[in-house]
């Protein structure tokens, strides 16, 4: 009976081990399972942010082939002064000042127009329109009608600064009156633009 009772005990005891082994094996298998949830989680999010970063260096990439060939590859001998900088962007500000109180003209026969009918104001022209025989009257004209003229880097920055898309080869920005919202805008400008004139 006691060999009986002995080997019972080490028989329990043999199935008790084999149940706690197979419990860790299930426990380990979990456990790895888990693991590789995660891993294929943290594997998602860095795809995706790879994705993302590729989408974004693409957009950067456009964005930058946009700059580049907006950039003016022709500049017309005739283009002085070019302004630049400060007087660049305050220009581009009465530019959109003056377009949202329609008082501009655009292009090359509306602007010799009203040069001619002797409207004054100021008048942008772009340096890198080609052939200048298209703009070449207009600085002769305007200096003998006492109207100050300055160029613009190229014809996109005046498209921009007038809310268009397409590119503007001239405007002309009306004098202001006493009450419009520009006029303060319009002085400095002026004053920037006779500062640096070689010819008036």
């Amino acid at each position: 009976d006691q060999q009986q009772d002995e080997t019972r005990e080490d028989k329990k005891e043999e199935e008790g081990s084999k149940e706690a082994t197979l419990e860790e094996k299930k426990e380990d298998k979990n456990g790895g399972r888990e693991e590789d949830e995660e891993n294929e989680e943290g594997d998602g999010q860095q795809q995706d942010q790879q994705q993302e970063d590729e989408k974004g260096g693409k957009e950067d990439e456009d964005e930058e082939e946009e700059e580049e060939e907006r950039k003016s590859l022709y500049v017309s001998p005739l283009a002085n002064p070019v302004i630049t900088d400060k007087l660049l962007d305050r220009s581009l500000k009465l530019l959109k000042k003056a377009v949202g109180e329609k008082k501009t003209k655009r292009g090359v026969p509306e602007c010799t127009k009203a040069v001619r009918k002797g409207q004054k104001g100021i008048c942008f022209i772009a340096a890198d329109i080609y052939p200048m025989d298209v703009f070449a009257h207009m600085p002769v004209l305007c200096e003998e009608k006492g109207i100050y003229y300055c160029y613009v880097p190229n014809r996109h920055v005046l498209g921009g600064a007038c809310q268009t898309r397409r590119p503007i080869s001239l405007v002309l920005v009306q004098e202001p009156k006493d009450d419009a919202s520009y006029s303060k805008t319009y002085e400095q400008v002026m004053n920037g633009i006779k500062a640096v004139h070689p010819y008036m």
